[in-house]
């Protein structure tokens, strides 16, 4: 478990992203490679940016998102594999994930150009807008885990 944050410039303003892994620990240059491609997506999503069907960001309830539970590293899913390689997020607005118990409210897959993440940020995918509560000890206890782990900011100290 490990968690990163991204700064980023939105149009004229500052924004961070708060990156959790409640199901694995990356090593520093894997978490690195993959921060660059949500970064671009953060970017693209905060902007308001469509989807690849042309879904907006602020059609969700997760607009603008400020936390990202990064469920699955890159990979190809075991539901769609046919669907390109990607990372799967559920996203958090500041105000959802200070609730007791957390909340998330989309789901989104994120895609890398050539599905290789040293390539960089290509397209994303709203995949559902399906609200879920970070309920169960088991998650909560995850997340926790993922939050005292903190390896910093992207483009600093180790993740520079």
């Amino acid at each position: 478990m490990a968690s990163a944050s991204i700064n980023a410039t939105i149009g004229v303003a500052a924004a961070t992203l708060l990156v959790v892994y409640p199901h694995s620990n990356p090593t520093d240059a894997e978490l690195k490679a993959e921060l660059l491609v949500i970064k671009g997506w953060f970017i693209a999503f905060n902007s308001n940016i469509g989807d690849i069907g042309g879904k907006l960001p602020n059609s969700t309830a997760s607009y603008p998102v400020s936390v990202m539970l990064a469920t699955s590293d890159l990979h190809v899913s075991t539901t769609s594999p046919t669907e390109r390689v990607h990372i799967t997020g559920r996203l958090s607005t500041a105000a959802s994930w200070a609730l007791n118990p957390r909340e998330n409210n989309s789901c989104v897959h994120i895609y890398a150009k050539n599905n290789t993440l040293a390539d960089g940020y290509d397209t994303w995918l709203l995949k559902n807008k399906n609200k879920s509560k970070l309920s169960s000890p088991d998650i909560q206890a995850k997340v926790a885990a993922a939050l005292k782990n903190n390896r910093g900011v992207l483009g600093q100290g180790n993740l520079a």
